[in-house]
């Protein structure tokens, strides 16, 4: 391997994201056969970083902290010493084992990223000020109001940290990715209705006649299109079994979480076109070098630009996408997901494996080098997280953080 490679992480401002930085940083520190360097602001740190290659630098004094991290970030081309590859890793990106360190023979100029684990019309509404993730989750918590009333069921609505619950939506989503498993459910549900019940898979039974799911014997949660005509009767819900979604009695749909706002506000600011299903890239992990400073420049002006637009979030992924198309670098070769393998809370399909370091995401199995944690940092309930725990401490890492 060639040895001008070098790890870099940035982070600046408050107690938790440096406490972040520590837990990756050791993990790394395991399997790392490169330098690790952490770019950082010190005036602005709650506390102290725990590192020996800091590289101390000032940034404007009217960003709040999350502006400067990004100014950083998207600074690094000016900060970091010439004639070394980089990989740039975010605080929430955890080293899994040895194979990451082969991420850099992956690189192709002038820059590499992963995808993201979305395409642009649902990251959208998290990228702008447009209003549609309030929208959202307004209709949504009315809707689950409304259901909750009528159905006056204990598990309902549902909670997300159950692992009972989880896995019962993670074999709903897995209907919709394989043909064979969706009429096997059909062929069970068919029995169900006439024996009153039916065992669909491990641990999860159908239960028509008290209009549950039964979950490891003992959790229960209500199947809600058996309680169709109550709540058609007594709430402003119907449900369409042609589109297979839950609709508000006028016929209109509950108000989705996406949009297309983030293509109009890229066309209207960068004269960049972007179609709503691409699937761009993260900002979470990539490579560079002395050739990508064109590209990391442009996306740094790109991003100062977006600052004082305040229709616009505070993030540098918007701008990301609109630098890879001013670029036309759309086609390029992006990262293998192994190297920023996104475990999203919310994304009830991505579970834990029994074997070290592996994971499924539906019905995929992926052994992943580096693992960026999107949401539900150091959740001891959640099984991914234990996991990632578990995988650690077999790489003998002795730290009482893990």
């Amino acid at each position: 391997m060639n040895q001008k490679n070098a790890y870099v992480f940035v982070v600046c401002g408050e107690r938790k994201h440096i406490e972040t930085l520590h837990f990756s940083l050791k993990s790394l520190k395991l399997v790392s056969q490169f330098p690790i360097w952490v770019v950082t602001d010190k005036k602005r740190n709650e506390i102290e970083i725990e590192h020996d290659n800091i590289i101390d630098v000032s940034t404007p004094e009217d960003f709040n902290h999350h502006q400067a991290s990004i100014w950083l970030k998207t600074s690094l081309h000016r900060i970091l010493p010439k004639g070394t590859t980089y990989c740039y890793l975010d605080s929430d990106v955890i080293a899994m084992n040895e194979q990451c360190n082969h991420i850099f023979e992956h690189y192709v100029a002038p820059i590499s990223f992963a995808h993201d684990h979305t395409s642009l019309s649902y990251f959208s509404p998290y990228a702008l000020n447009c209003g549609c993730i309030e929208a959202f989750q307004k209709d949504y918590e009315t809707f689950q109001n409304q259901l909750s009333k009528v159905i006056q069921h204990p598990n309902y609505p549902p909670d997300y940290n159950n692992v009972g619950i989880r896995k019962l939506f993670a074999f709903q989503k897995s209907l919709l990715y394989s043909t064979s498993r969706l009429l096997l459910f059909l062929f069970k549900l068919i029995k169900a209705f006439f024996r009153g019940k039916a065992s669909l898979i491990n641990d999860i039974v159908l239960d028509i006649r008290n209009k549950n799911w039964i979950i490891c014997s003992t959790l229960e949660y209500p199947v809600l299109l058996l309680h169709y005509s109550k709540i058609k009767t007594n709430t402003d819900y119907r449900f369409d079994f042609i589109k297979l979604r839950w609709k508000k009695k006028n016929g209109k749909c509950l108000a989705q979480n996406r949009c297309n706002h983030l293509r109009e506000a890229l066309k209207n600011v960068f004269n960049v076109d972007v179609y709503s299903d691409w699937h761009h890239w993260n900002g979470g992990v990539f490579i560079f070098d002395d050739r990508s400073y064109n590209f990391m420049e442009q996306w740094h002006q790109n991003t100062l630009l977006i600052f004082q637009n305040r229709y616009w979030k505070v993030r540098d992924q918007g701008t990301l996408i609109a630098t890879v198309f001013q670029n036309n670098l759309q086609q390029h070769p992006t990262l293998p997901e192994k190297y920023n393998f996104i475990a999203d809370f919310y994304k009830t399909e991505i579970k834990a494996a029994e074997q070290k370091n592996v994971f499924f995401k539906g019905k995929e199995k992926i052994c992943p080098s580096f693992i960026h944690i999107y949401h539900h940092w150091g959740d001891l309930q959640w099984d991914v997280w234990q996991h990632v725990v578990k995988t650690i401490e077999k790489n003998n890492i002795n730290d009482h953080n893990f």
